[in-house]
């Protein structure tokens, strides 16, 4: 019985000596945490939140023929909370009105007739207020359709260009045009462009045609690019000078290889008019991407529209921020006249002139609310991917890193149904938004950060998270 009794307590201390010696608190291998559940029926849209894209100027829109509809309307006040405060822009386009008829002799703002000059002025301003009142930070943009008259060689703000004064160009007098511009708008814009379309031409519209440089013909563009920045530099307040506001990409590129060795360019500014409903994707990219690959300056899409679908639309500026690393987005049309839907509406369609005149809020207004209300000046793009093909992702840091704002275009037949992971994140909070033909921006409900949530086909959502 002894011996039995010794023998259980050899295998005792034997049971003891093996369990400590093979693991335990002490073990230096344990075996690897269980991983995450994972969701078989939804796809990941990773964001990796340390790839740091482009930083943010904003989105915006354009107000500048029929803004006298808005601040004539007995509901200007309600249009400009849609516009200034629901909206979420960052930038707002204002084209220079600056037109007096006996300039330069007479220089005040009392006469304005051409191109029905005043009225327009006194709109500008007037929604200037507005859009201060309500949101003390939006910029303003000021660009510029053509010089006076007096300065065109034609004598006309339509078509022509520069004049000659005998064989020169008037560039110096062109830069003084620009100082009295900013003497007398009340207002300091932040940015500045001295030519919308500078190599546009069309009958009976305001334009000036220029050449990047100077030819026989035609002024240059960056002679006078710069004679204008020497004139304003000396200012209070110096906006940012940005351009060539080309009308395509492919004459962006030929002003943008001129103006990325030039210092006095803050921004490149460019329009995509040679996209169109018929533009293969490819094609698509590839234009971007020549715009993205000076990549030295930030750039600004500063108009588009009238070619595209809402949901077309935001696939495009999807595009624009992925490919051509865009800072921001103006939308041509933030109110304009009637239609009020189709591809040729505004943001905010008004009916007429007339003072109780009704207006609506069309479906490319929501679509810009989709990126304007949860990324503002400062944030950056991020990385943002997924395993879907027909899924379109783009995802935005703010400067905190507190906020990480996801904007998913769901170009497929079929509702996808999603979850968000965020590298080195830890989601706390989300909320979401969305849009699909014929109901806009309309909150989702999610029980929990970590949930899935579906995106309809053909469809626009926007998730906030708070990390």
């Amino acid at each position: 019985m002894n011996l039995i009794r010794r023998i259980l307590a050899v295998l005792w201390l034997f049971f003891i000596w093996t369990l400590f010696s093979c693991g335990g608190e002490s073990d230096p291998d344990p075996e690897p945490p269980t991983p995450p559940a994972t969701k078989p029926d939804s796809t990941a849209i990773t964001i990796n939140t340390a790839a740091i894209k482009q930083e943010m100027i904003g989105f915006g829109g354009a107000l500048t023929w029929y803004s006298n509809w808005v601040t004539d309307n007995n509901k200007a006040n309600e249009i400009a909370d849609l516009m200034f405060t629901d909206l979420g822009i960052d930038i707002i386009r204002f084209k220079n009105w600056y037109y007096p008829g006996n300039y330069p002799s007479d220089k005040s703002t009392v006469n304005m007739p051409d191109d029905n000059a005043r009225v327009h002025w006194d709109a500008t301003n007037k929604l200037y207020e507005l859009a201060k009142a309500r949101d003390a930070d939006v910029k303003i943009l000021l660009s510029s359709w053509g010089p006076p008259k007096s300065l065109k060689s034609n004598d006309k703000l339509q078509e022509g260009t520069l004049k000659k004064d005998g064989s020169d160009f008037m560039y110096d007098a062109f830069a003084d045009y620009w100082v009295d511009v900013l003497d007398h708008v009340p207002f300091n814009p932040d940015y500045i462009s001295i030519q919308n379309e500078p190599t546009y031409v069309t009958s009976g519209w305001t334009t000036c045609e220029w050449s990047i440089n100077e030819t026989s013909a035609l002024p240059g563009y960056n002679t006078a690019f710069n004679k204008v920045y020497d004139k304003i530099k000396i200012r209070a307040h110096v906006p940012v000078m940005m351009g060539p506001e080309s009308q395509d990409i492919p004459k962006f590129t030929s002003f943008a290889n001129v103006l990325k060795d030039n210092v006095n360019c803050g921004l490149y500014a460019f329009h995509p008019y040679n996209i169109n409903s018929g533009t293969g994707s490819a094609a698509v990219v590839s234009a971007l991407q020549s715009v993205g690959n000076f990549s030295t300056k930030l750039n600004l899409m500063t108009e588009f529209s009238d070619n595209l679908d809402w949901l077309s639309t935001a696939l495009f500026i999807h595009n624009a921020l992925v490919y051509a690393n865009t800072s921001g987005y103006v939308y041509w049309k933030l109110a304009w006249s009637t239609p009020a839907s189709g591809e040729d509406a505004g943001m905010i369609s008004i009916s007429s002139s007339n003072a109780t005149a009704s207006y609506k809020v069309t479906p490319y207004y929501y679509l810009i609310k989709h990126f304007a209300k949860h990324v503002d000046a400062g944030y950056h793009r991020v990385e943002a991917s997924s395993s879907k093909t027909s899924l379109y992702t783009s995802a935005f840091i703010s400067p905190d890193s507190k906020k990480l704002t996801i904007i998913a275009i769901n170009n497929g037949s079929q509702p996808a149904k999603v979850y968000f992971e965020a590298t080195g994140k830890t989601i706390g909070s989300v909320g979401v938004t969305q849009s699909v033909d014929g109901s806009y921006y309309k909150t989702v409900d999610v029980a929990s950060p970590g949930k899935s949530i579906s995106l309809p086909a053909k469809s626009i959502t926007t998730v906030a998270l708070g990390i």
